[in-house]
């Protein structure tokens, strides 16, 4: 077993607005980081890792050498012993509750479960004797230099991730911390400087982590505020080269980026479900990547009894945003209204209204939008819609987006496919944009406001239509 290390920090630089003196900079920054200087704190701050150099006393005798390699260590402040291994640190992840008088004296703590990562910040232990061994006990120089110049601050933005051996002694973490910040700095510095000799400019650079599908490992890139997608299309082209990713599809953009941030809406919401068909030796196809999960009532806005399709849109737009297709966020009601009207297919008076749309209005949406193509199937009567179950599986397999349809007065969003050639038995995967409760999987799972649906699903004598959005080609 390994245990995923996240580290992050502010850190800052102060130096003159020139391609040298930020690169000379930057190196010492990555020299004090790698210095007793730099120490780390771990989540529940109640463990803090030193970082120091050994020194050596003089030796005694004839057979004394003279000349000795430096000796570093690691020392962990706030545990009982220094033997623990990295998985017996999760312990002293816990914060430290102080007993209020009515209970037990002394404090106490829960118990903590091993979570998908641990997590440090990075901090300056400025009672540590200096830099480097070598310069314990000398007298300071200062050198000062008067010219005229052009000066910055540039902030440096630390959220590094590494990688250890749950059962690897917890003081060789150090090394490891060391190791994913120092390189870090280093992909700050290439990211400010390779801005600085294109466009003369400094923005704020800015880490994203990735974790592609077929990949086994994250992926860390330091992207400039400034860039565009376009900036760093060659980057990323190279990098999708070199680790095999696929070329027809954007996989290290920005909104490709996990985000271990608390989320006020679900995603991925069929989790758990995928073989829950009950189609026996039947095909599955399915979506793929990351959507979020939009119902009635969200947003503190209330659009109970008309408002479904419209939340299927902001579904599929939340799907081509997070695999990098559109930085378009997702549109309001009010705004989806409003580019039906510039388009033309509405009147003034739809806005802030509380008309229904259709696939046909989704498609125009995703078009004028995302610059997203769509593919319509219709069916008379939803009795029929089995019938269509060989092109949702080659859409599902193909394009991988998730499917709005609408039927009657409904409109939900098919996530999925399971289907029996042999049989004609189907399935589908229904996300259902008519739940009103709490963001709570529990409950969307057990009541059926996400799972396989059958043919008496539908409304049998309506008439349904599926707007089927497809891949942008060639993007990376």
């Amino acid at each position: 077993m390994v245990t995923l290390i996240r580290v992050k920090g502010k850190l800052e630089l102060n130096c003159g607005q020139t391609s040298s003196e930020i690169s000379n900079a930057f190196r010492h920054l990555i020299e004090k980081v790698s210095c007793p200087y730099g120490s780390f704190l771990l989540e529940g701050e109640r463990v803090v890792f030193l970082h120091r150099f050994l020194e050596k006393r003089p030796g005694k005798g004839w057979t004394s050498t003279v000349e000795h390699q430096e000796e570093e260590d690691c020392f962990m402040v706030g545990v009982e012993k220094q033997d623990l291994t990295v998985e017996q640190l999760w312990q002293y992840t816990a914060v430290e509750v102080e007993d209020d008088g009515w209970g037990t004296s002394g404090t106490r703590t829960a118990k903590v479960q091993p979570r998908d990562r641990m997590e440090l910040s990075c901090l300056w232990n400025y009672s540590n004797p200096a830099c480097t061994s070598r310069t314990i006990g000398c007298a300071p120089i200062v050198h000062r230099e008067v010219k005229e110049g052009t000066t910055c601050t540039i902030p440096v933005p630390i959220d590094a991730l590494g990688m250890i051996s749950s059962t690897a002694p917890a003081t060789s973490l150090m090394e490891i911390l060391k190791g994913a910040v120092g390189r870090q700095v280093g992909d700050v510095a290439a990211a400010v400087l390779s801005e600085l000799k294109m466009k003369g400019t400094i923005s704020t650079p800015e880490v994203f982590h990735f974790l592609p599908p077929s990949l086994g490992h994250h992926i860390t890139l330091v992207y400039t505020k400034a860039a565009t997608q376009g900036t760093f299309e060659t980057f990323r082209r190279s990098i999708h080269s070199s680790l095999l990713l696929p070329l027809d599809r954007p996989l290290l953009r920005r909104s490709n980026a996990i985000s271990w941030d608390k989320r006020d809406k679900l995603r991925n919401v069929h989790t758990g479900l995928e073989g829950k068909h009950g189609v026996g030796m039947g095909e599955v196809a399915l979506v793929e990547g990351v959507y979020t999960y939009h119902h009635y009532m969200q947003d503190m806005f209330d659009d109970d009894g008309w408002g479904c399709a419209y939340r299927s849109l902001q579904t599929i737009v939340s799907w081509f945003r997070q695999q990098g297709y559109t930085e378009t966020e997702v549109p309001t009601h009010k705004e989806i209204q409003k580019c039906l009207v510039d388009i033309g297919d509405k009147e003034t008076k739809f806005i802030g209204s509380k008309q229904w749309i259709g696939s046909t209005e989704v498609g125009f949406v995703l078009e004028t939008a995302c610059g997203v193509q769509s593919r319509f199937v219709s069916v008379s009567q939803g009795a029929d819609l089995s019938s269509k179950a060989r092109e949702l599986m080659v859409h599902f397999t193909t394009q991988g987006t998730p499917v709005m349809i609408g039927g009657g007065v409904y409109a939900h969003t098919i996530l999925g496919v399971a289907w029996d050639e042999g049989t004609g038995d189907c399935r589908w995967l229904i996300l259902d944009p008519h739940y009103t409760g709490a963001e709570d999987i529990k409950t969307i799972h057990a009541k059926g406001w996400c799972g396989w649906k059958g043919p008496n699903f539908w409304n049998q004598t309506a008439f349904y239509n599926m707007c089927l959005p497809q891949r942008p080609k060639e993007i990376i």
